[in-house]
């Protein structure tokens, strides 16, 4: 199944970058992204969650960071999105944070499934951060030159 394995490939390159990422930011900035996540994973339980997704995550981080480049936006995103990802992609995860939220069983399980069908829209969202960062790091490579 290629489809498959191309997402596993994608999903070890999120996580290696997002990994490689945390090793930068301050203990602070985490715990602010933290809410971030948790603002999110709030907002794609509810029955409207998937509308809207992008400008609620530029939204909750432009709020918390007032003053951040273009560049620092995309990581920080990316970041977010990637913490997201890590707990769209872990069924029993994902099922305990929803049973946290105070939901019934049925409901935990038909958003369960809701979630994990968000969580390729979220992944592609991120393949396209991706991209942009290494076109941010290809231009200032070029501009070096």
């Amino acid at each position: 199944m290629p489809g498959i394995d191309r997402d596993r490939d994608l999903e070890k390159a999120v996580f290696a970058r997002a990994r490689r990422l945390a090793a930068f930011l301050q203990p602070g900035v985490k715990t602010r992204l933290s809410i971030d996540v948790r603002v999110l994973l709030a907002h794609l339980a509810s029955a409207s969650g998937e509308a809207g997704l992008a400008a609620l995550v530029r939204h909750e981080i432009r709020s918390r960071f007032a003053q951040l480049s273009s560049a620092q936006f995309n990581l920080l995103r990316f970041y977010v999105l990637a913490k997201l990802t890590r707990i769209l992609s872990s069924p029993a995860i994902l099922k305990k944070r929803l049973e946290a939220m105070n939901d019934m069983s049925e409901e935990t399980s038909l958003r369960l499934q809701m979630m994990m069908d968000r969580r390729s829209k979220i992944m592609q969202m991120l393949s396209n951060i991706m991209k942009e960062i290494s076109r941010t790091q290809d231009s200032i490579v070029q501009n070096l030159k």
